[in-house]
């Protein structure tokens, strides 16, 4: 039994509404505040203590099934009722069908009379997916995978087109880093995507573990005994600078970005100059040396600078070599400070990529103290923003000073 359901959106025009509250005098202003709030609703979901969502408020359609006869019937349908009137959603008779399969021709008429719905015809579409008793081939299956690609390209678009992918079938230029990679955990280098792929085998080894467990075969058991999408993982090393990509004091484009950085995957003018798209790599902020990772962010005149500038600002000297190194070293900090501290780090890297960008296209560079100020100003905002408190006095004093 397929149910539409009914509600009084059903059958009042937001228009009339509208309508009717100017007549009744009420401001303009209102009455938008009112129409905006009755059509455009969203809601969130909380799940283990944390806030999902948005998504816009709508109607989803019901489904139900049961033995095709007459008792069965009966109870699913008082079920309902029971439902209905705990949540006033009542159902819409002339959009909904009840569906038989393998059943007389006797009894579907006194189901359908006991239901008050109309008989529909199998197979049906229900969210553009065709339902059917049968299995369904794979042109039944085609509007599903088309449904599920317009949305990936459109995902692509929006979130995952920063260097790694274009949100297209077609390859048009190769991504700064390897899917594989990509698909790493963190620890171990990766941003902690799904591969697909092994995800799917270990699904189908887990369908055949299942048909199988009946079976006493060792490699069934030795299945069992192992969790296989970890197991189809290759076994890596964990790399020193993940916890610097975790940190959640961190802009989230500041994470990204420091991911890359790690990975030396930024367009730098020493790679540019092995992909042979440029001939000349001259560092762009100091004009001495060749731009390289290393040398952009930790051995550049205006780099140390820079970082000198922040030292100052926290109160920490921040060595320019070996500064992962270091922060791990740091243990006689407390945890917070040495994420404060990472936090500064990575958005200086930030900061210093974008004016090297600046300087690359505009050719004009941004003064070390005029950038330092607008790093500590974003640093400012964003500890306010979080509401960082520490339970160490000493530690609540530092970030009162750099607030």
């Amino acid at each position: 039994m397929k149910i539409d359901l009914q509600k009084a959106y059903d059958s009042v025009e937001w228009a009339f509404v509208g309508d009717l509250l100017k007549t009744l005098g009420f401001p303009a202003q209102f009455i938008k505040l009112v129409i905006n709030c009755v059509t455009s609703p969203s809601y969130s979901i909380a799940l283990n203590g944390e806030v999902f969502g948005f998504f816009k408020g709508r109607r989803d359609d019901l489904i139900m099934f049961c033995k095709g006869e007459k008792g069965s019937v009966e109870l699913m349908i008082h079920a309902y009722e029971l439902f209905s009137r705990a949540s006033s959603l009542v159902m819409n008779k002339g959009k909904s069908n009840i569906y038989f399969n393998g059943v007389s021709e006797g009894i579907m008429a006194d189901i359908e009379s006991l239901s008050g719905m109309k008989r529909g015809v199998i197979p049906f579409r229900y969210r553009r997916v065709i339902v059917s008793p049968k299995r369904l081939s794979v042109m039944d299956c085609n509007c599903l995978v088309e449904k599920v690609v317009e949305r990936i390209r459109g995902l692509g678009s929006r979130k995952l087109s920063k260097f790694l992918w274009h949100g297209k079938e077609t390859k048009e230029s190769p991504a700064l880093v390897a899917w594989d990679i990509i698909c790493r955990p963190k620890k171990q280098g990766g941003l902690g995507l799904k591969n697909l792929q092994l995800w799917n085998t270990a699904a189908i080894g887990k369908y055949v573990w299942w048909i199988e467990s009946k079976a006493d075969h060792l490699w069934v058991k030795w299945v069992h005994a192992v969790d296989g999408h970890k197991w189809l993982q290759p076994a890596l090393a964990t790399v020193r600078w993940a916890p610097w990509v975790g940190i959640k004091l961190m802009l989230p484009k500041h994470k990204f970005f420091t991911w890359l950085v790690t990975q030396q995957r930024l367009l730098t003018q020493d790679r540019l100059v092995k992909m042979q798209i440029i001939s000349d790599n001259q560092c762009y902020l100091c004009g001495l040396q060749e731009e390289s990772h290393k040398h952009l962010f930790f051995e550049c005149v205006y780099s140390s600078q820079c970082l000198c500038l922040i030292s100052l600002w926290v109160g920490v000297h921040i060595p320019e070599q070996n500064v992962v190194q270091w922060w791990l070293s740091l243990r006689n900090r407390s945890l917070l400070k040495k994420q404060v501290i990472a936090t500064v780090v990575c958005s200086l890297m930030y900061y210093i990529w974008e004016c090297r960008n600046k300087c690359r296209i505009e050719n004009s560079l941004i003064r070390p103290k005029v950038l330092c100020k607008r790093l500590k100003s974003q640093i400012s905002d964003r500890l306010r923003c979080i509401n960082v408190v520490s339970k160490c006095r000493a530690t609540t004093v530092w970030l009162e000073g750099l607030q």
